[in-house]
């Protein structure tokens, strides 16, 4: 198999099963470009390299090399919003009289879904803000749902033509582009911080004060704010009514937010993906018994970030172009590629006493590996002139006494990234391996792989695989493995810096994501990243009941080291400034080590409130059991039928965390996953016609991700209590949801589907943040419900074969 390359996006709000992952974007590959899909459940380290701790997906690609087929798909969710229009397109064609040449192309555009309700500061501000508020104010003020996509299209091939007798050549490869626009925390225009206030005072901004000037008494007022609504009591109308006219009748030279945006904002936050990659090899037989397979890859992944409806409150009203508000912003790219150049070999011997040839697989890979942050535009990142209103803190208002504020630096809610924040990084290694495989009885399979690897960043690994399968009788196998395997950090991981928002017990606030070699970060306690290192073994049986009915069982023990993560949001703006960490001015008076940050050139960082890096902070040790049964079954002149039962049982148990891997981190990798899933499939085939039923099963689970306990749970691994009130940990039941589908094919070309996806519109999991009358930040559902938060969707697809 050839490696896929990575995505360019690193997931910073996966919540605690998938933050700071970076896998590959799949999406590309458009279904008619995949013949099949295998799933290794056992870890494949010692065959793959790294990531391959747990196993491997691997996809047989569509090598017809005749007919053609169109696919059109449309459906909406049961809501009315989500529609989706799909199109497919797949031909084969012959390469001479022994090749074949593959393409498939697809384009698809889903509008965006909303499960929200009304935030409680956006709902007091129209009942009870001043008019323009009234007026302004977004109903859902936030929304809460899947992102749009737009102009989604991916393009597929895969050839390959026989040279000779003894030698192939191939190549397959992609490109593909799409855009996703999602929504942003609703920025409340009497309480946002850095934007339209600063504490309890507006954000009222003097443009007579010169760049940086100290020592300053402005002769704006201090305009006190009547409160943001958020605990849904009504404002003070008498505050209200003041505060409006105060805003209404400031001086010429004094500005403030309020006055071009009245009703906050949510920035809308995009991105572009680009993804291509081509594989060109060639393989065949050297003698009868010795074969070899030659390659090299290259993939890239770009990820063009932008975000609209906000501004650059540093600017402040030097933001005006052409007398209009700059509102959008091209935030930078970050790119991933990736080379790979393999040699394959096989070679089989007999062995005097085995019940077969000893197979003899070998070879090697060299690999580079390539991230690279690009620089967004300059207004996306630019310290304006409002950013240093009052550096010194000696500038007041008119009062002699209320300071000034300094605003907001870059794009706000997604600073762009700046010149500092930019660079290119990249890892090359290379490995061999060998993997040896024989029936040494004709009751008895083993194997055993061995994989030397070798970075220029941390050093080398090896790990290794024993495998076997017993056959007890003709129907029954026992099977067993274990191996050792490793994850790589990534150049992204090592050197990604972002600034984003986030709430805390309801409040926003800005949180940063910096590299573990950053300074700041070193003081905070990171270092240098090192591989992931696990153990797996498995032990299961195959067992063919009867020639109709197979099951198989299988029990797996993963034990996982230092694993890579994201840490909990450690506080840094009541640090004070360490002198060292690239922080010229840090034993002034006030500074703290969000000031350092941005004076290391992190745009936005002062108005950090914490910041986290990828660290190796914890060890875990997950179990299961996995049970599939397949019963094919025979109605006569009734038709025939397939039934699949797949249950699931896995418990995840954190050994050991590090100091800032914080209590509801623990909670989460616990227990956000439903120990107990099962997934059953019932197929009819009558004539013609096709009829499936699924029913998805999940067990209770609980999310920590809002609040409860957030200390750190301590490297001595302190137990925790679940309290499942509001707002402490939210613990949802288990639910079970049906999918349906039906089927007809008319003249063995003409398919016609309808079907239903959550058919009886299993509503998700409510939000238990937003029911006890206090936080209400508008999400209906929890975002980590396992069966999605869309409800039921609807859809049709006619396909015709040619």
């Amino acid at each position: 198999g050839k490696r896929r390359h990575r995505s360019g996006v690193i997931a910073e709000l996966g919540g605690s099963l998938s933050s700071g992952s970076q896998g590959a974007d799949i999406s590309a590959i458009p279904s008619m470009a995949i013949k099949q899909v295998e799933v290794l459940r056992d870890g494949a380290a010692a065959l793959y390299g790294s990531d391959a701790i747990a196993g491997v997906i691997g996809f047989q690609l569509n090598d017809s090399a005749e007919g053609m087929s169109l696919e059109v798909r449309t459906g909406e969710s049961g809501e009315g919003d989500g529609g989706l229009t799909q199109v497919q397109g797949n031909i084969g064609m012959p390469l001479g009289d022994d090749g074949f040449l593959n393409i498939t192309g697809s384009w698809m555009e889903q509008d965006a879904t909303s499960r929200t309700l009304q935030r409680t500061d956006a709902a007091t501000l129209i009942s009870s803000g001043n008019a323009a508020q009234k007026a302004s104010v977004e109903n859902p003020a936030q929304i809460y749902g899947a992102p749009e996509q737009i102009d989604n299209y991916n393009l597929f091939f895969n050839s390959g033509i026989k040279v000779s007798d003894d030698l192939e050549v191939y190549a397959f490869g992609n490109y593909g582009a799409r855009e996703t626009i999602g929504g942003f925390f609703y920025r409340n225009p009497n309480n946002r911080g850095g934007v339209y206030t600063n504490g309890s005072t507006r954000a009222v901004v003097d443009t007579n004060i010169r760049n940086r000037a100290t020592g300053v008494t402005s002769n704006c007022p201090a305009l006190k704010s009547p409160g943001s609504g958020s605990n849904g009591v009504p404002l003070d109308q008498a505050k209200v009514a003041a505060d409006a006219l105060a805003l209404a009748n400031l001086p010429s030279n004094c500005w403030v937010m309020n006055q071009v945006v009245p009703g906050g904002y949510t920035p809308a936050f995009g991105a572009q993906l680009k993804d291509a990659s081509i594989v060109g090899g060639f393989r065949g037989d050297i003698t009868s018994n010795l074969s070899y397979d030659v390659s090299a890859s290259y993939g890239r992944n770009a990820v063009s970030f932008m975000i609209d409806n906000t501004w650059n409150p540093s600017n402040g009203p030097d933001g005006f172009v052409n007398g209009e508000l700059q509102r959008k912003f091209d935030l930078g790219q970050n790119v991933q590629s990736e080379t790979n150049f393999n040699l394959d070999m096989n070679y089989t011997m007999p062995v005097d006493g085995f019940a077969s040839d000893l197979n003899i697989a070998f070879g090697g890979e060299w690999r580079d590996e390539r991230f690279e942050t690009i620089v967004g535009e300059k207004n996306s990142w630019v310290a304006g002139r409002f950013a240093f209103q009052n550096v010194d803190n000696s500038n007041t208002y008119s009062d002699g006494v209320t300071k000034l504020p300094n605003l907001s630096i870059g794009a706000h809610g997604f600073a762009g990234f700046s010149p500092e924040q930019a660079g290119y990084w990249g890892r090359s290694n290379y490995a061999v391996y060998t993997d040896l495989e024989a029936d040494i009885t004709d009751s008895f399979t083993a194997g055993i792989a061995v994989r030397y690897e070798d970075f220029e960043s941390f050093g080398d690994t090896t790990n290794f695989k024993v495998s076997g399968r017993y056959r007890l009788t003709d129907s029954l196998a026992v099977r067993a493995s274990y191996n050792t395997g490793f994850r790589a950090p990534t150049p992204g991981q090592e050197n990604v810096t972002k600034l984003s928002t986030i709430t805390v017990d309801g409040e926003l606030q800005q949180r940063g994501q910096i590299p573990p070699t950053n300074p700041i970060a070193g003081a905070l306690g990171a270092q240098a990243l090192k591989p992931e290192d696990s153990k797996n073994y498995s032990l299961g049986m195959v067992w063919d009941v009867t020639g109709d009915i197979n099951v198989t069982v299988d029990y797996f023990n993963i034990e996982i080291k230092d694993r890579i993560a994201a840490t909990g949001t450690i506080d840094i703006s009541s640090r004070s400034a360490i002198a060292g960490v690239g922080c010229p001015d840090a034993l002034a008076a006030g500074r703290n080590l969000a000031l350092c940050l941005q004076e290391a050139g992190v745009p936005g960082a002062a108005d950090l409130s914490s910041v986290s890096f990828y660290t190796n902070d914890f060890s875990t040790t997950t179990q299961g059991v996995d049970l599939v049964a397949t019963w094919n079954l025979d109605f006569g002149d009734m038709g025939n039928g397939t039934l699949n039962a797949a249950w699931n049982w896995t418990e995840t148990e954190v050994d050991n965390a590090g100091q800032e891997v914080n209590r509801n981190r623990v909670v989460g990798l616990e227990n956000q996953n439903p120990q107990n899933r099962g997934v059953f499939t019932y197929n009819h085939f009558l004539n013609d016609f096709r009829f499936l039923a699924r029913l998805r099963t999940y067990d209770d689970w609980i999310d920590s991700s809002w609040s409860g306990d957030t200390t750190p749970r301590g490297p001595q691994g302190l137990g925790y209590t679940i309290n499942c009130g509001f707002n402490t940990d939210n613990c949802y039941s288990g639910e079970n949801v049906v999918d349906l589908e039906a089927a007809y094919t008319w003249n063995s070309n003409y398919t016609f589907v309808i079907g239903a996806n959550n058919a009886f519109d299993q509503d998700a999991a409510l939000d238990q943040t937003n029911f006890d009358g206090t936080v209400g930040n508008g999400s209906l559902y929890a975002g980590s419900t396992p069966w999605g938060t869309e409800g039921a969707f609807y859809y049709a697809r006619v396909r015709v074969d040619f």
